[in-house]
């Protein structure tokens, strides 16, 4: 993924950029210090996602570069709403008012207007349908030092993004309901083991730790859920009533519910 910050600010466009390398630790950042320099930059239409400040000097450029990039995602990012309208007329993909936080650009990451992540090759594929299943990019089963760190993994992606606590996932998954430090330390030993497997197999972004909580970027999934709850046809076509039935917890999941309730409203149809 190539991303373009454009600021004349430089600690604000630092800022940003630090954000984004660790949301997006495999992308290609360029950064650029005036809305001059874009005319001397190459490769634009490999652009996936623009950070564009500057205000109405931002707007124009935002404007150039969807000659050159039309599937580029761009993002105003202003210290004031002053150019808010003229902005949201370019029908960009996000706006952020500063000062930048990993919060809101985490947010403008997952509704993309041109969900950019699909398109790379180094993306982890995932089937909830029936089994579970988490292929590499030649294709092959991943390999997971503890299965339970796997099923962490599931439970991750069931969870579509929303942050967790080793609490929830020792209730949901390890179905102990007393919270101890035992448990804990425990369920700490699973995780590490289950970053550290997705590491080695090269996909260290897409489990996210912070703040004692966990999440999966989805930005670096492509997931058949996430595909069906998209209403794409091959991912609505591919499931049969089944849902990641190697975990009793995914039965009883809002997505499971959601499935079967739009299966059997299409069956009515």
């Amino acid at each position: 993924m190539r991303i373009l910050i454009v600021d004349n600010k430089k600690a604000d466009a630092a800022k940003l950029m630090e954000i984004l390398k660790r949301l997006q630790p495999a992308a290609h950042i360029t950064t650029l210090y005036s809305c001059q320099q874009f005319l001397y930059l190459s490769k634009r239409q490999d652009i996936e996602i623009a950070c564009i400040s500057s205000g109405r000097a931002g707007i124009r450029l935002a404007r150039k570069l969807q000659i050159d990039a039309p599937l580029c995602n761009i993002i105003f990012v202003e210290e004031s709403k002053e150019f808010a309208y003229e902005s949201i007329l370019t029908r960009p993909s996000g706006y952020i008012l500063k000062p930048v936080t990993e919060e809101t650009v985490r947010i403008e990451l997952g509704h993309l207007r041109y969900p950019s992540a699909l398109s790379r090759s180094h993306i982890l594929r995932v089937r909830t349908f029936g089994n579970f299943v988490v292929y590499n990019d030649d294709g092959e089963p991943l390999h997971f030092t503890r299965a339970i760190s796997r099923e962490i993994l599931a439970y991750l992606i069931d969870q579509q993004g929303f942050p967790v606590t080793g609490k929830d996932i020792a209730a949901d998954v390890l179905e102990e309901d007393n919270y101890t430090e035992s448990t804990s330390k425990k369920i700490s030993q699973y995780v590490s083991d289950l970053i550290k497997d997705m590491k080695k197999e090269g996909y260290d972004g897409v489990i996210v730790k912070q703040n004692r909580q966990l999440f999966v970027d989805k930005q670096a999934v492509d997931c058949d859920l996430y595909r069906y709850l998209r209403g794409e046809e091959d991912a609505v076509s591919a499931y049969h009533g089944e849902y990641m039935i190697d975990y009793s917890w995914a039965e009883m999941s809002g997505n499971a519910q959601t499935l079967r309730n739009r299966r059997l409203l299409s069956s009515t149809e």
